[in-house]
């Protein structure tokens, strides 16, 4: 167990990312502690948040071009810190990624109004996926 675990709390209707630094108890966590972990559901939440990631930066990509890469960062810093080792659940956390990316891909032909209301609902969903685990911690 590592002294500190950082969790992404990204503002991602306004896409710049709140990372929150958060210390996980080196002891065992008090019952209060773990009904945190086990009502968040970290193996459920996080795949979901690298997933809704993935259709934001197809999203990006197909409708800013190449250098759209802001979503893509933000999944770069979401396995750094949730995931820093090559296990099972960082391969898992980039599988949802790019199923994400390739959802939106088969999804989403052109860009447009409909395009930028799937980017805000996704957004909107992202920012709600980082509260609930902020808060899990925080509050």
């Amino acid at each position: 167990m590592t002294p500190t675990r950082l969790l992404l709390a990204a503002a991602l209707a306004t896409a710049l990312p709140v990372l929150a630094e958060a210390q996980k108890p080196s002891r065992e966590p008090a019952q209060g502690e773990a009904r945190y972990e086990q009502d968040l559901d970290l193996d459920r939440t996080l795949p979901f948040l690298a997933y809704t990631l993935g259709e934001l930066h197809y999203l990006a990509y197909a409708c800013e071009g190449d250098n759209a890469q802001q979503w893509r960062d933000r999944m770069v810093e979401l396995l750094a810190m949730e995931a820093s080792d090559n296990g099972r659940r960082r391969d898992r956390l980039i599988e949802s990624f790019n199923e994400g990316y390739r959802s939106q891909q088969r999804y989403r032909a052109r860009c447009g109004a409909e395009a930028d209301a799937e980017r805000r609902a996704l957004a909107h969903r992202g920012r709600d996926l980082s509260d609930m685990m902020r808060s899990a911690y925080f509050d």
